[in-house]
Parts: structure tokens; C-alpha cells; sequence
């Protein structure tokens, strides 16, 4: 399923990473805080079409291009995924440790809901 607030913020973040934009200066430019520019690139906050329109003016370039759906498949992986937003390689061993012990979590699960199965003698 595609998430067009995500492919929108991505897009944005691309573009002002391209042109060596600031998040604080999109703020000052939409008139809001820097914390709501981030919620909209973090994905928790939709942005609208009058918003869309400003950033756009921004950047310099089309509405379109901010919601253009890339050809290639985006990273399904949540933790990998957030791994190449996050800058140092401090966060990135601790997102990759999580990622670990997620992996770990889910096949405690997975083996706990089969423990019957797994208890019975094998048959050769």
C-alpha cells in the first residue's frame, strides 16, 4: 500500500537535502515551527495542499515533483528504513541492535505459538 504523506516527505527531504536547505528555513518560509515542519517530514502530520503549494515556491520546483512516486520500491524495512535518516554511527548500532532484538522478539513469538507442534516426537 503506498503512504503519499510518506512519499511526499521523502520528496521534500530529498529536494532540501539536493539544495542545501534548512528545516527551520521552510519553517520560516511556511510561517510555522520547526517542530511542525519535522512532524511533517517525520510523516505524523498530513500536509495540505496549500502547504504542498508554499514548499513548492520553496523549492522551486512543481507541486508535481513532490508527489511524483519513484520507480523504485522504497525500503520495507521500518528500522532500516529510519537507519538512513539518522546521521550518526552511534544511532545507526543502536537502530541495527533493535532491529536485532525485534528479529529476536518475533521468533520468541513464533516459536511459543508452536510449542505443541515443536514438542511432538519426530517422525523419520
Amino acid at each position: 500500500m503506498v503512504n503519499m504523506n510518506e512519499i511526499i516527505s521523502n520528496n521534500i527531504m530529498n529536494i532540501m537535502k539536493q539544495n542545501n536547505k534548512k528545516q527551520i528555513e521552510l519553517a520560516g518560509h511556511l510561517g510555522v515551527s520547526k517542530q511542525i515542519i519535522s512532524k511533517m517530514l517525520s510523516g505524523s502530520r498530513m500536509i495540505n495542499a496549500v502547504e504542498l503549494q508554499k514548499i513548492a515556491e520553496f523549492l522551486d520546483v512543481t507541486m508535481e515533483s513532490l508527489v511524483k512516486v519513484s520507480q523504485t520500491l522504497p525500503e520495507t524495512n521500518t528500522v532500516k528504513a529510519f537507519m538512513g535518516r539518522v546521521e550518526s554511527q552511534e544511532a545507526k548500532e543502536g537502530l541495527a541492535i533493535a532491529d536485532e532484538i525485534a528479529n529476536l522478539i518475533c521468533f520468541y513469538a513464533r516459536t511459543y505459538e508452536n510449542v505443541e507442534e515443536m514438542m511432538q516426537p519426530w517422525e523419520a
